[in-house]
């Protein structure tokens, strides 16, 4: 009885180690800007007057065609009208996109506008 208990025991070890092993050779590359696609967003009037300034972090869901497909706000400038801005200028944007094993995938980027008045 022993003895079946170990070579069950070995048997499962090995599948579960062969199952395993191709997520170690996993070549993943990260989706990149195509930098000339990228407009830079227009100061919003209002905020200008106001003197609005503030940090914002979009991530953005990118298509494994390269386009950005949803954008989530992941850190706020403070001011919405300035954040809505920043990822309205952010979803304009092209991409290299994401690979996989060298097969393109959806993706996502973190981006971040630095809005100040200087």
């Amino acid at each position: 009885m022993r003895l079946k208990t170990i070579t069950i025991s070995i048997a499962v070890s090995l599948l579960t180690a062969a199952c395993i092993t191709p997520l170690n050779n996993v070549v993943i590359t990260k989706a990149k800007t195509k930098p000339s696609t990228c407009g830079r967003p227009r100061y919003p009037r209002a905020s200008l007057v106001a003197n609005e300034t503030g940090v914002v972090d979009v991530s953005l869901h990118v298509s494994k065609e390269g386009r950005v497909i949803e954008t989530k706000i992941v850190s706020s400038s403070g001011y919405k009208r300035l954040d809505s801005t920043a990822a309205d200028a952010m979803r304009a944007c092209e991409f290299v996109s994401a690979t996989e094993n060298g097969v393109a995938v959806d993706s996502w980027v973190t981006m971040r506008w630095i809005w100040n008045t200087k």
